[in-house]
């Protein structure tokens, strides 16, 4: 045999061993699955039927609600969630995608753990946040699917049942409270319009304290609509967002960059301004935080769940620092650290999109009492309505 020829197939050996290693991987953190859940419905939107609508009088038609001692009262070591009859301020949580797949449109509002896993996870990692401050009041909807997040009649079915929950939250629980509005991916992109039709032009403007829109796209224009964007741990009355990437890594880029959303009264398709970042180690636009100002990070949850509260894993101590760069939060989660940070989407795109929350637990939830306080104490006492 030709030394030449010889050469060749080795290469073509090696390069089919590669391939085979990469093709494992790829199964091994789910990116096939993550592939498939991205096909769309069979049956075209149009000859679609939308699920039935929530009743937001009823129980069911609530993720997270007061006095159910839900998984969302849960707390890691050495935290205490606050007297729920004794919390100064609500948090209206509008929810992430949880449903799992996109053979449908719009989902079920009262699709089981099953039928949307991701569920316990955001009551645990994401709305828990906020159990030291507030009353915790995440509506149910209609989520648009996976693969329906780009069809506008999808969302704005999944919009509606967010404004009913809301104006239905004001009607008969709020009771004259100041509140948080606080979300994630879908759930900001729902949150945004929601600000600009229920609360901004109103006089409920008033009684926010702060919007948390994180995991998506937030336009960095929101102070044309009185609403600023937060830049110290105490300011009330404006605006938080980010989105957690690999530093160095574009693949985040495709939540903050050319996104659909609603804005002054309209769809704007390929949005121009810059995506909101504001550092929650700093909670400024600018500068870098280093590891030692992360007090502690959440490992996004697993199974076994349960339905009521429970002990939180211990968090992390120092698991990276952040700085805002062109629109993203970059960090460094170091490859010795401990389980539970790192994900299918981390390790694919760079992105730690499922761990927005989670990977500034500690930053945050201090950060929401904070703001509560600040809001108290520069407002006199509401009466109740």
């Amino acid at each position: 045999m030709k030394p030449k020829r010889r050469w060749w197939r080795i290469a073509l050996k090696s390069l089919a061993a590669i391939l085979v290693v990469l093709i494992v991987a790829f199964w091994a953190i789910g990116g096939f699955d993550l592939i498939a859940s991205m096909h769309g419905p069979s049956t075209p939107f149009a000859e679609a039927k939308a699920p039935p609508a929530p009743d937001y009088a009823k129980p069911a038609a609530w993720l997270a609600f007061p006095g159910r001692n839900g998984l969302e009262r849960s707390t890691p070591p050495g935290m205490t969630p606050i007297d729920e009859a004794q919390a100064p301020v609500d948090v209206f949580f509008v929810h992430p995608t949880t449903f799992k797949g996109s053979a449908v449109w719009n989902a079920p509002f009262d699709a089981d753990d099953k039928a949307a896993p991701l569920n316990p996870p955001v009551l645990l990692d994401q709305v828990s946040v906020f159990n030291g401050c507030c009353r915790m009041y995440a509506p149910r909807y209609r989520q648009a699917s996976l693969a329906a997040l780009k069809e506008p009649k999808a969302m704005a079915i999944a919009f509606d049942d967010v404004v009913a929950a809301f104006r239905y939250y004001i009607k008969y629980l709020n009771k004259g409270r100041p509140f948080i509005i606080a979300s994630h991916s879908q759930g900001t992109f729902h949150a945004i319009h929601l600000l600009q039709q229920e609360i901004l032009s109103t006089p409920l403007k008033s009684h926010l304290v702060a919007a948390y829109l994180i995991g998506g796209y937030t336009p960095d224009t929101f102070g044309e609509l009185g609403l600023p964007i937060c830049d110290n741990a105490t300011q009330t009355g404006c605006v938080v967002s980010y989105n957690t990437s690999q530093t160095g890594r574009s693949g985040a880029r495709m939540i903050v960059d050319g996104k659909n959303y609603w804005w002054r009264g309209t769809f704007v398709t390929n949005g121009k301004p810059n995506s909101i970042c504001v550092n929650p180690l700093n909670w400024k636009q600018q500068g870098a935080a280093p590891a030692s100002a992360n007090a502690g990070s959440l490992p996004f949850p697993v199974a076994p769940f349960g339905t009521t509260a429970k002990p939180l894993p211990t968090l992390a101590r120092n698991l990276s620092g952040a700085e805002c760069k062109n629109s993203l939060l970059e960090i460094d989660v170091p490859w010795g650290a401990p389980s539970g940070f790192t994900d299918k989407l981390s390790w694919i795109f760079g992105s730690y999109h499922l761990n927005d929350y989670g990977i500034f637990y500690d930053a945050l939830r201090r950060n929401a009492i904070d703001r509560a306080k600040a809001w108290i104490a520069a407002n006199p006492p509401i009466a109740p309505r």
